[in-house]
């Protein structure tokens, strides 16, 4: 029988003794503001690179041999080029001579080439950043060549922007003047959506800001799943980490002469996961202030943000580490040494990314079949809960979620008292390693 008064103590020592561990606390605190650091300042360098190379402007050759865009009415020399940026354009690349023509689409600079051989020539110094060539047949096959140079980024913000004006370009010189201008208008901008979403209960919400939903109801249990999976596997680090050296040390033996195998482990899970528990909660408040503005900027923007599957990690975070954490606990036992321990709860820890590598299906079906099976296997509950209830709350039953407790709950039982038994011999191991066969007879699996 579990004395509660043993198990108090030991986890009070366990707790005690990972606290005032100087990597426990760098990791804990340290860890979280250096991260938030380097990565916001990585973000904030790299913001502003793509806002500086977006504002800039390149000048790109063309060369029409389908006579789409001979009309001289759009085209101007430098002087008539409007914009300073589109003007800057053109003198940094050193193409103002008089003859020149240019043409200024959307902060696109296009200048007009008789054929290609001058243009290449261009391309070649760097001076152009593309060469489009409109085919003699682009009527009948719509091909463009692009040309582009070797030394060139291999993905660049502004020439992203170049084709769809182009495109643009292309479709109004086909119709403008051989349809009615409203039809032209209609095809350069054919859709304008309304996106508006039904509920079961048949009410309607407008989801204009759907690429803010998508990043919120996606973002937030990718994150949520990240973060509970590494205090997860950390917290049950510290749990092998602790029993390898104990065992190295023989602290354990004396442990055992006074609390048997199943007041022991229950104290160290119950010691180390408060411990992985303050960590994550830690970790957690360091990015509130990141959390709260995001989500008082999507209660502005009417962005549902999932409170439910927020509110309901922490539980599942402690269900997971206990499940978990007695796994690993028993499984390290049986090694000699950390790294060996370490090697040995790794299939633990695959197991327990098995819902990220999901994550496709469970973001495009969080209430399909694997959605639902992963719901019921203790391994993967706890993050496929959150991810359930983070992408469309409504379809998750509350049937399942207790579920997904309850058995989280009955695995950890099963696992602490199955555990336990193996967690007696491993620790009193001190040369060979038992067999599979005699593991199995010690935790009375087999006779």
């Amino acid at each position: 029988m579990i004395r509660p008064s043993k198990v108090a103590a030991i986890a009070r020592f366990e707790f005690a003794n990972i606290a005032k561990r100087w990597s426990y606390l760098l990791v804990t605190f340290g860890l979280p503001i250096f991260f938030s650091g380097l990565s916001g300042g990585m973000l904030t360098l790299q913001g502003k690179f793509l806002v500086e190379r977006a504002e800039q402007t390149t000048v790109y050759g063309l060369v029409d041999r389908a006579g789409l865009v001979d009309s001289e009415a759009i085209w101007t020399d430098y002087a008539g080029l409007d914009g300073s940026r589109a003007r800057a354009a053109v003198l940094a690349a050193e193409l103002t001579a008089d003859e020149r023509r240019f043409m200024t689409l959307d902060a696109v600079v296009f200048t007009r080439f008789a054929d290609e051989a001058d243009a290449l020539a261009l391309l070649r110094e760097d001076r152009l950043g593309a060469v489009y060539v409109v085919g003699d047949d682009y009527l009948a096959t719509g091909a463009v060549t692009v040309y582009e140079s070797e030394t060139g980024p291999v993905i660049s913000v502004r020439s992203a922007t170049v084709e769809p004006v182009l495109e643009r370009l292309l479709i109004d010189r086909m119709l403008r003047g051989n349809v009615d201008e409203a039809i032209v208008a209609r095809a350069l901008e054919p859709m304008i959506l309304e996106r508006v979403t039904t509920s079961a209960r048949g009410d309607h919400r407008s989801t204009q800001n759907r690429a803010l939903e998508l990043i919120v109801r996606t973002g937030i249990p990718f994150l949520l799943g990240v973060l509970l999976l590494t205090a997860l596997l950390s917290a049950s680090g510290y749990l092998v980490q602790t029993i390898a050296l104990d065992k190295e040390s023989k602290v354990v033996e004396v442990l055992l002469s006074s609390a048997d195998p199943d007041e022991l482990l229950t104290g160290k899970l119950l010691g180390l996961g408060a411990a992985g528990l303050l960590q994550f909660f830690v970790w957690a408040g360091m990015v509130v202030g990141g959390a709260l503005a995001a989500t008082a900027l999507a209660s502005s923007l009417d962005v549902p943000v999932p409170w439910s599957a927020i509110a309901i990690s922490p539980l599942f975070f402690v269900l997971g580490y206990l499940f978990f954490g007695s796994l690993m606990l028993c499984t390290g036992s049986l090694g000699s040494s950390v790294p060996e321990s370490q090697k040995l709860t790794l299939g633990w820890a695959l197991l327990a990314v098995l819902p990220l590598m999901m994550m496709i299906i469970l973001l495009e079906e969080p209430h399909g079949s694997i959605g639902k099976l992963l719901t019921w296997i203790p391994f993967s509950a706890p993050l496929t809960v959150i991810v359930r209830m983070s992408i469309a709350p409504e379809g998750i039953s509350v049937a399942e979620i207790f579920g997904a407790i309850g058995m989280l709950i009955v695995s950890t039982w099963v696992a602490i008292r199955l555990g336990a038994r193996l967690f007696r011999v491993g620790l009193l191991l001190t040369g060979s390693r038992p067999s599979f066969r005699e593991l199995m007879r010690q935790a009375r699996l087999i006779d």
